[in-house]
């Protein structure tokens, strides 16, 4: 069963597609369940102001990449590397056994998206 922070994220996904002007693109995947999840981002000086996803997977992974791509959106890659592994956790809301892979493909969109925009200033 699906909890409502997910079926919200992935009936109405707020962010799927392409951005015309990204400044940062990667791509996660998981290798044990197949999600793949392609994210592109866009900043105003030190913060976000546009972000979008491509995902191939379960809906709680679709879910997961539009919750994140709304949780990033004005924030600086400095406040969102701040963020707790519980506080990641609590953004998916109560999760099946079989959604909890999720929690790790949310803490690998935040890790890839710091490392992106790290490598790209190196």
């Amino acid at each position: 069963m699906y909890n409502d922070i997910i079926i919200d994220n992935f009936s109405n996904p707020k962010f799927v597609g392409d951005l015309e002007s990204a400044d940062y693109k990667f791509e996660i995947g998981n290798p044990v369940c197949g999600d793949r999840i392609h994210m592109q981002v866009s900043f105003d000086g030190d913060n976000i102001r546009e972000s979008s996803f491509r995902a191939w997977g379960c809906a709680t992974s679709v879910a997961t990449a539009n919750i994140f791509c709304d949780s990033i959106i004005g924030k600086s890659i400095d406040e969102i590397s701040m963020r707790q592994a519980d506080e990641i956790s609590d953004m998916l809301g109560e999760l099946e056994p079989s959604q909890q892979h999720c929690i790790n493909i949310l803490s690998e969109l935040h890790r890839e998206l710091a490392l992106a925009v790290s490598l790209e200033e190196g």
